[in-house]
């Protein structure tokens, strides 16, 4: 009895093998490298176009400083055509940055000079690899009116990695010196890169008027396509809705292409925005708008 007990015990030694006795296998390594050189090339492109376009993700996850200048002119059917100049200062303090930085570890501190100038280097290299950190940033901004706005806004940001998409979360809160007040806003947008120039977004968005009681919500696809290192269109779909009293509903359908053109040594650009829109307040018949903008850049 007691050999037949040890020959039982042994076989299911045998087939209850721990997987670390087996021989590793490289699928997984592969499988990894594969997702993170493909997740490289979308995250590569995403960074060159919001670059281009000047957009706030990539004023905020490359650190810059910078100042924009923005003048807009839209003209729309059925009503006066409206003229506004902008200014938006995003301002980094690098040294500011680190006295804040708290560390959790004395040991990660031990590095010597070397090994941090490898560290910095691979990064530079590595310029186009997703950033899945939280990123926290603040800019304050000027809106030329009689009398001016003063902006300043808080964001807090993360990327998400999931097969194919990047998915891009980003918290914010604002605060206007006008009758808008405190102004809170969530934004996803789900990236996905089609080929070398071509790139889907989808932008998901909430609007939160916390004075004014308001809530807005966007939805809807864009297609970004980068002609030359000069040149980009967009082509837009977006669906605004609206909470009033407690009732939520479709308050319009935008369809637009915006054409953006670096006109010089990328800090002066024009946009060309035509568009129709189709809102409710109009029974949803169809009003064409045309937007064009000047904005120039300073720094970053």
């Amino acid at each position: 009895m007691q050999r037949f007990l040890f020959i039982l015990i042994l076989t299911m030694d045998v087939l209850w093998a721990s997987p670390a006795e087996e021989t590793p296998s490289t699928e997984t390594s592969f499988l990894e490298s594969s997702r993170t050189y493909i997740n490289n090339r979308l995250n590569g492109l995403a960074n060159n176009i919001d670059s281009f376009f000047a957009t706030e993700r990539a004023d905020d996850e490359f650190g810059r400083s910078r100042l924009r200048i923005t003048n807009v002119y839209t003209l729309r059917e059925r009503e006066m055509g409206d003229n506004e100049i902008k200014y938006r200062l995003n301002l980094k303090l690098p040294h500011l940055s680190e006295k804040f930085k708290f560390k959790t570890n004395q040991e990660k501190s031990t590095l010597n000079e070397k090994e941090n100038a490898s560290i910095k280097s691979n990064q530079l290299l590595n310029s186009n690899a997703l950033q899945t950190k939280w990123i926290f940033n603040a800019d304050a901004g000027i809106s030329v009116a009689v009398p001016p706005r003063l902006v300043m806004r808080a964001r807090l940001r993360k990327n998400i990695s999931a097969n194919y998409f990047i998915h891009r979360f980003s918290e914010e809160i604002t605060y206007i010196t006008d009758e808008r007040g405190l102004v809170e806003n969530t934004l996803l947008q789900s990236d996905l890169r089609l080929s070398d120039t071509f790139l889907f977004r989808f932008i998901n968005s909430k609007t939160w008027k916390i004075t004014d009681k308001d809530f807005f919500t966007k939805h809807g696809p864009t297609f970004i396509q980068k002609f030359t290192d000069n040149d980009a269109f967009s082509y837009n779909f977006i669906t605004t809705n609206e909470m009033l009293k407690g009732v939520f509903f479709t308050a319009a359908h935008t369809f637009s292409i915006a054409y953006r053109r670096n006109l010089y040594k990328n800090w002066a650009y024009l946009d060309v925005i035509p568009g129709i829109d189709f809102p409710k307040k109009w029974s949803f018949r169809r009003t064409p708008f045309a937007i064009f903008q000047i904005e120039v850049l300073f720094g970053g």
